[in-house]
């Protein structure tokens, strides 16, 4: 029965928590165990990751029935819990946990302790923790419910459990204790992104688009406004198509002993549904049935023969879909960044570093079709979370030293980790030093991902992502061999970092026109953690070039130093250049060349300078403004410096090729649901 459940459902955790659902409905309907019930899959869309089923119960002679969705939210392995998001009345999220729970003061300790790092977020960020009241309430209501906040009403349902034991088992799935996560009305991230870049919503528009192109393909002016100049061949192109196709269909009709009229209209209509790929079923009612084939196979064989000119005037049409879809949905992205980087400082401010942030574990409180400042972004899943704040009441927010920091579980999601993610407080401590800085940064690079995402809708990481299960299993390897974890850590970050400095200037780089078009606020809390940010990297990068200028001889002179450390890059850049078309004939040649390679060095350092006394600049204007792609130029710079030492090799040319993805995505709209990594000493 397990093994047809699977096969059925496709995934057997997935068919637990279908079941459980269905066991809840017999019990609202107060059906007995033994009632007979059936569940049957309801067709959606194949690209949506929403499964929706349907439940038929037998309750005293009366059939009833009800609709559930599920949808897999990240795919927990190891000791990372499984979760689902589930619509039964309201949005809920399930989570499994990796280990049974059966005891029940384990499950409840297991609660608090999530509701604990949940706690220091509020009042500012709202969150969404697990508890019983999820769903001990669509069992057993309390009369005065409402007079009781959702931390008291919590609380009088676990002493209600503790007393009524038999309802406990109304939290589990088989023998185990489950999470519960009640989400009401808020969206998660990931679908109101998708939403702005739903694949089927762009089909369809392109289709509406060219069946409503009846005037459009005889109006030259039009069609010019609309789609451009450089695209006016293709008007030409289609009217002689047009022209082509009525001529065969005037031959096609007069064939027929009773005269087969079609109007202008209905010409039209065969053409334009024939280029949007739409099918004619209601048209040809009043043909015979063997015109219609006629008129269908007119129609393949002028496509056959205008196959280039169709596609390019198709690509027209979807280039000027796309650029329409992304000019409405630009303020929505701008507020939504707005948003994540708003989070990323309260994080910090609260001393919280998530670890696992991605679309699926962040939700929408409000309307975000609104500005940025009348909506937010709410968290659920802490389980992968730190603190570094005390909450205890003799000293509440003091830092906790970071050799106290309570290890985190070793665990993120592909698109959105790094290596750091994968080893221990102690093996971070001693390679990269800052602990509770990474631990914050891992967010940060997380937030990298999904500003990208939010832009593109698609993944920024795509194949970097696949060398953390190699970092895994390297380290693994090392563990079992002996070898110390830090030098195995430098290796994993020599190899990923390659991988992630290419591709994130690959993926920028080619979406560059959008992410630039996409303007910015930073508000104020970011500006502040943004600012100590660079402004750490600035002090960082005047003494790199004051180390670099005075660790040379070629310059020995104390004025000609002096003056090094203080040029300007253009300044440093006019001499180089000089010096290379042999402008100062009385140095050697071979001194040349040298002064030339150490001067290149020199400019890096400069130019890094500058960058960073732009954004200082910047950052402290009053409601500094940007654009995604800067933010994200600036945000990667500060994450890769902090999480790669220099010392530990260069990374150029070493970037190794991730494996392909399994299935070709290269369409996908977003990176959301995938296995989440995870890795124990």
């Amino acid at each position: 029965m397990e093994a047809e459940t699977e096969i059925f459902f496709g995934d057997s955790h997935l068919a637990s928590v279908v079941e459980f659902f269905l066991d809840l409905y017999k019990r609202q309907l107060e059906a007995s165990e033994s009632a007979v019930s059936d569940i049957l899959p309801v067709k959606s869309h194949a690209e949506s990751p929403d499964t929706i089923y349907e439940f038929h119960v037998e309750n005293d002679e009366k059939k009833t029935s009800r609709r559930m969705t599920i949808a897999t939210l990240g795919e927990g392995s190891g000791s990372k819990s499984k979760c689902f998001k589930v619509a039964y009345d309201n949005l809920i999220v399930v989570k499994i946990p990796p280990s049974s729970i059966t005891n029940f003061a384990e499950y409840i300790r297991n609660i608090r302790a999530e509701g604990r790092i949940a706690l220091n977020l509020a009042p500012e960020i709202e969150y969404v923790a697990p508890g019983v009241t999820a769903i001990l309430k669509k069992i057993k209501g309390f009369s005065d419910a409402e007079a009781f906040s959702p931390e008291a009403l919590e609380k009088r349902y676990v002493k209600w459990l503790v007393k009524n034991q038999d309802y406990q088992d109304y939290l589990k799935i088989g023998e185990s204790f489950v999470f519960f996560m009640d989400l009401s009305k808020n969206s998660f991230l990931s679908y109101v992104v998708d939403e702005m870049h739903d694949k089927r919503a762009f089909k369809n528009r392109v289709q509406e688009e060219i069946m409503e192109a009846r005037n459009l393909l005889w109006d030259v002016l039009e069609f010019e406004g609309k789609y451009g100049g450089e695209n006016l061949s293709i008007f030409f192109d289609m009217n002689r198509i047009y022209s082509d196709y009525e001529t065969k269909i005037r031959k096609a009709l007069k064939k027929y002993e009773d005269p087969v009229v079609l109007s202008p209209y209905e010409k039209q209509k065969w053409f334009l549904h024939h280029l949007a790929e739409k099918k004619m079923e209601d048209r040809k009612a009043h043909l015979p049935p063997q015109c219609a084939k006629d008129l269908s196979m007119a129609l393949r064989m002028i496509t056959k023969e205008n196959k280039r000119e169709i596609a390019a005037y198709k690509r027209a049409v979807q280039k000027y879909i796309t650029e329409t879809t992304f000019a409405q949905n630009r303020a929505k992205m701008s507020g939504i960044i707005i948003n994540i980087i708003d989070l990323l400082a309260s994080l910090k401010e609260r001393g919280v570093a998530i670890r696992d942030l991605k679309p699926d574990n962040l939700f929408v409180v409000g309307d975000s079709e609104r500005s940025a400042e009348d909506y937010s972004l709410g968290l659920i899943d802490f389980e992968t979370s730190v603190s570094f704040k005390k909450t205890c009441a003799s000293s509440p927010g003091a830092s906790i030293p970071a050799e106290r920091l309570k290890q985190p579980l070793l665990a993120g999601t592909p698109s959105y980790a790094t290596p750091s993610h994968l080893f221990k407080n102690q093996v971070i401590k001693e390679t990269l030093g800052d602990l509770t800085r990474i631990l914050c940064l891992q967010d940060w690079q997380a937030a990298i991902g999904m500003i990208y995402n939010v832009v593109t809708g698609e993944c920024l990481f795509k194949h970097t992502r696949r060398l953390l299960s190699k970092i895994s299993g390297d380290a693994r390897e090392a563990i079992r061999n002996g070898e110390p974890m830090a030098d195995i850590f430098k290796q994993s970050s020599r190899m990923f970092w390659a991988s992630a400095a290419d591709e994130f200037t690959e993926r920028t780089e080619a979406r560059k026109e959008r992410l630039e078009s996409v303007e910015i606020y930073v508000p104020e809390k970011a500006q502040k953690m943004l600012l100590r940010e660079i402004l750490k990297e600035r002090e960082h990068t005047v003494k790199k070039i004051r180390k670099y200028v005075l660790s040379q001889v070629m310059f020995s002179k104390n004025k000609d130093r002096k003056s090094l450390i203080r040029s300007s890059l253009e300044k440093i850049v006019r001499y180089r250049t000089k010096l290379e078309k042999g402008g100062i004939p009385e140095t050697p040649l071979e001194i040349r060349k040298k002064i030339v390679n150490w001067l290149q060095g020199l400019e890096e350092l400069k130019l890094q300078s500058e960058r960073e006394e732009r954004w200082t600049t910047l950052l402290k204007r009053s409601k500094p403004r940007t654009s995604a792609y800067e933010l994200l130029e600036l945000m990667f710079t500060l994450v890769l410096k902090s999480m790669y030492k220099e010392e530990w090799g260069t990374l150029s040319g070493n970037r190794q090729i991730a494996p392909p993805d399994e299935a070709d995505d290269s369409g996908e709209t977003t990176i959301v649901y995938e296995d989440t990594i995870t890795f124990e000493e």
